[in-house]
């Protein structure tokens, strides 16, 4: 089965993206440099000049492909199609797009009313049979359906200027799949043989944007005139610039060749921002959380007294302010970041946090019944000497230095666990079939706190030793998560959601099926040189990942040249 949370693992949360800038694979082409920016700028005829990203992945160069339905689409599709609501992934809020309204008519049908008036950028009329046939594509075509919205949807028609979702199932939280799929021109994609390979070269959307020119290195944006928001577009033009193994996105930052990124900085504030404060910016607010996963069908991980003792034997603030440079935040057992501070639980929060006791970790370790030998080492039963591995994917090297760290304190506390670091596929690999002893890894990180939950622990999201589990890599199995989750699901009463997801809460302070400890954030650089009107942490409007679909649509219709 497909998970329904697998596209935001990789791009709602931003994981394996902003790991692989970690590892230096955040790179820019040296064809880009501040001089040849300052030269195209200079070159504009327009007031106003050309807004600068470090954008897509290029090795050796891009791949064109525009195709907003396809998991390799360009970065810059996000800003050439439209969902029918754009949702802030920091704190939920919900702007109508597409559709001007939407209501549920009962637990299984969603209604959307749709927006009159749009056009796609060839100047044809956009229309609810179009919403339609996006997602009758998707069903006709899964490898398009991302998200498997399907597997809950039994039908999708219009009628008027409404679109009607009929759900086979109870799946309140689907909402947010449905409300932020990108849709698509009927008129083109109707003649296109193939809609799974298609790579849409010319692509027609109704967004802010089209494709203006593309090279393997650049590909350039331009106005939609066409816009139904267009009195809210005041950017001329984006270059998206391709992103290499040459030179550091953090180097084309500082130099300040780039208006937009989003890199792992260390020593952010001295590295960078520092260079020139009156104009270089970071907002980087909680996201997701990053956790220990343990593969609990096996000793010791099935034990949840040793469980705890793992929980209680973390640095937490070490971790964030050494190997994170101060920029994440310490999660001492929630799972759910302070901007979702709505759900959680004052009550929990206090009885149940995992700070720092080695002595307490200790006994939980002789709740465990485990002993110590004369070397100071916790034993097995047959007297051999605990021996664990802890996987962090090479390259994550700030997830890397956590390992670290907690592996130290391990040491301290008399437990032996080995750091090892495969290849990113690898260590995939390994978790999603159950090979493994602990790995670090970031959680799905949506608005809704039931997708942190649900691939974390539901037991539809595991599989058994050997097969692929979607996202439960840890293989948690539990009635009472299950039913939770289920209850959650079934409902829209938004006091009952918080009672359910209290629930949730105790559950995992007190089972720990997984561990907790710090929260990433959206990754987030800019500068206002150029242009202002940026996310901050005093207008939170959106994160600033220029990949994860469709909070740029907020930042670009925000942005304001500097007179």
């Amino acid at each position: 089965m497909k998970s329904k949370v697998s596209k935001l693992v990789l791009a709602g949360s931003g994981a394996l993206l902003s790991a692989a800038l970690m590892a230096g694979c955040g790179t820019i082409s040296s064809t880009t440099s501040a001089n040849a920016q300052a030269t195209h700028r200079a070159a504009s005829t327009s007031s106003a000049p050309p807004l600068i990203m470090a954008g897509d992945f290029a090795n050796p160069t891009m791949t064109e492909n525009f195709n907003p339905l396809s998991v390799n689409a360009l970065y810059g599709t996000n800003l050439v199609y439209e969902p029918l609501y754009v949702i802030n992934r920091i704190n939920g809020a919900q702007t109508p797009w597409l559709a001007t309204s939407y209501k549920w008519v009962n637990n299984l049908t969603l209604e959307f009313t749709i927006r009159s008036g749009v056009k796609f950028n060839n100047g044809t009329p956009f229309s609810p049979s179009d919403v339609v046939y996006t997602f009758n594509l998707m069903k006709k075509y899964p490898a398009l359906d991302q998200n498997d919205v399907w597997a809950s949807l039994a039908s999708v028609t219009s009628s008027g200027n409404k679109v009607i979702f009929k759900f086979s199932k109870v799946d309140i939280p689907e909402f947010y799949y449905i409300a932020t799929q990108p849709i698509v021109d009927e008129a083109q994609f109707s003649k296109v043989k193939d809609p799974v390979t298609f790579t849409n070269p010319d692509p027609i959307g109704t967004g802010p944007f089209m494709v203006q020119s593309f090279t393997g290195e650049q590909y350039d944006l331009k106005p939609n005139p066409y816009y139904w928001q267009r009195s809210k577009v005041k950017i001329p033009e984006i270059e998206i610039r391709g992103v290499t193994g040459n030179t550091s996105v953090d180097e084309w930052l500082v130099d300040g060749s780039v208006d937009w990124a989003q890199s792992f900085i260390p020593n952010m504030t001295k590295v960078y921002i520092d260079r020139n404060p009156k104009y270089y910016h970071a907002f980087q607010p909680p996201s997701s959380p990053w956790t220990i996963f343990m593969n609990l069908t096996k000793a010791p991980f099935n034990n949840v007294d040793f469980r705890k003792a793992l929980a209680y034997s973390i640095q937490r603030t070490q971790i964030v302010s050494k190997a994170e440079y101060g920029i994440m935040t310490p999660d001492y057992g929630s799972l759910l970041p302070p901007t979702m501070g709505q759900w959680l639980s004052p009550q929990i929060s206090k009885e149940y946090k995992y700070t720092y006791n080695l002595k307490l970790a200790a006994e939980y370790l002789k709740k465990a019944g485990l002993k110590k030998n004369s070397q100071g080492q916790w034993v097995e039963k047959n007297g051999t000497p605990i021996s664990l591995t802890l996987e962090v994917p090479a390259g994550w090297t700030d997830i890397i230095q956590d390992g670290q760290i907690m592996v130290n304190d391990w040491k301290k506390l008399g437990l032996n666990v080995t750091e090892i670091t495969p290849s990113p596929t690898t260590d995939v690999d390994n978790l999603q079939t159950g090979h493994f002893d602990m790995a670090l890894m970031e959680a799905v990180g949506v608005p809704n706190p039931y997708f942190v939950y649900y691939s974390e622990l539901d037991s539809n999201e595991t599989a058994p030793i050997g097969q692929v589990a979607p996202s439960n890599y840890e293989r948690w199995r539990n009635p009472a998560t299950d039913k939770l989750l289920n209850e959650f699901a079934a409902t829209t009463n938004v006091a009952k959601q918080k009672q359910i997801m209290y629930q949730l809460q105790k559950l995992v302070a007190t089972d720990l099926p997984v561990i907790p400890y710090d929260f990433g954030v959206f990754w987030g650089e800019y500068t206002t040189l150029h242009y202002t009107g940026w996310p901050s942490y005093k207008d939170p409007y959106a994160p600033m990942q220029i990949y994860a679909y469709p909070d740029p649509l907020l930042i670009v219709t925000h942005l304001r040249p500097v007179k």
